[in-house]
């Protein structure tokens, strides 16, 4: 049994790792659904597929029968991380072949992992403009959490903390700034790397003309695609200009639009009537941001629907106003009655 299972992962290797499948082909041969790979890739790193120009992955022979191999134990009742586990594992060390019973993941919190200061570490390290320190701790941070954990107890936290620190004269606005941008960076390069494959609802979100201040509609976007949504984020300040022929070519179900600030507002309100006269192609407009979280009456001038102080808000409007309601569920994360209790979640962090 002991040399079976050693013969088995070395066989493996013997596999072209030639990439040339893409995701589709993947999962016609490996039974094993594209959730369940993102979720492998993201936390064991298996499989390592390669990316093309555009982003797309692209998987080897050798890469799906690992992904054959790593369902049969899974299977045969080996956790994944064990199975991970055997893949790199020393061969003369007996531990490799004892199989460990299956058991459902809880839900983890930032205190789980060890982690309890991590955030304030992070924060620390961006107010001595310590990059390096900082890309680290993120990338652990990264590493040990899943993206609403990551999101909801490690980023927005950071944010709330330097703002806070920046009130009460503890840095300066250069600080800020310095750490706004490492945040940026950071969230779109997790909306880069946690991009899906188009099958889900399409959805056009970003912060509207003018309008600089975009992590809240970053964040938005990220959840959004955790629920599988095929997400076009466009980033900051908006234009209206060529803005009715790029929806009528992308097609998409929702557009979401946030503004931070009063002055947003009118350019919004001019993006959302166009939005709305393509009704009939059936588009349909959200809006959101700090402007209409602090000025609730501003929402009465608004064409489309008001997503909602707050990001959990902000996703199930999101799925009402989809198409695909009836078909699609909220994971536990929007669920979770924590997320609602403090201001740092709203919509209209900037």
């Amino acid at each position: 049994m002991r040399w079976s299972m050693i013969d088995q992962i070395r066989h493996l290797l013997a596999f072209s790792d030639t990439a040339r499948y893409n995701i589709k082909a993947v999962v016609q041969q490996t039974q094993v659904n594209v959730s369940t790979l993102r979720a492998w890739e993201q936390r064991y790193g298996v499989p390592r597929p390669t990316r093309t120009d555009h982003g797309h992955r692209l998987y080897s022979q050798r890469d799906i029968e690992i992904i054959k191999w790593l369902k049969k134990a899974t299977e045969d009742g080996i956790a994944i991380s064990q199975a991970v586990s055997l893949l790199h594992a020393d061969p003369t060390e007996e531990s490799i072949v004892a199989p460990v019973a299956a058991t459902v993941r809880p839900q983890m919190h930032i205190s789980d992992a060890g982690w309890p200061d991590l955030r304030h570490q992070i924060a620390d390290a961006l107010m001595t403009a310590n990059m390096r320190q900082a890309h680290a701790l993120m990338n652990t941070a990264i590493t040990l959490f899943p993206i609403d954990v990551l999101l909801y107890d490690v980023v927005l936290p950071i944010l709330d903390d330097l703002g806070n620190r920046w009130m009460y004269g503890e840095n300066c606005t250069v600080q800020v700034q310095v750490a706004v941008q490492f945040v940026r960076q950071r969230l779109a390069g997790l909306l880069q790397v946690h991009a899906p494959f188009g099958n889900g609802t399409r959805l056009i979100c970003g912060a509207g003309t003018g309008d600089e201040h975009d992590i809240g509609s970053m964040v938005f976007a990220l959840l959004m695609e955790q629920q599988a949504w095929d997400v076009v984020y466009m980033g900051p300040n908006v234009s209206i200009q060529g803005m009715s022929e790029f929806l009528l070519t992308q097609a998409p179900a929702v557009v979401v639009l946030s503004a931070s600030m009063i002055d947003h507002v009118v350019p919004l309100q001019q993006i959302g009537q166009l939005v709305v006269s393509l009704h009939h192609h059936g588009l349909r407009f959200g809006y959101a941001g700090k402007a209409f979280v602090e000025n609730p009456e501003l929402c009465r001038r608004m064409p489309g629907m008001y997503m909602g102080d707050d990001f959990v808000t902000a996703a199930q409007t999101a799925l009402e106003m989809s198409d695909d309601l009836a078909n699609m569920s909220l994971p536990n994360m929007l669920h979770n009655n924590r997320l609602n209790i403090n201001g740092r979640v709203r919509f209209g962090m900037q």
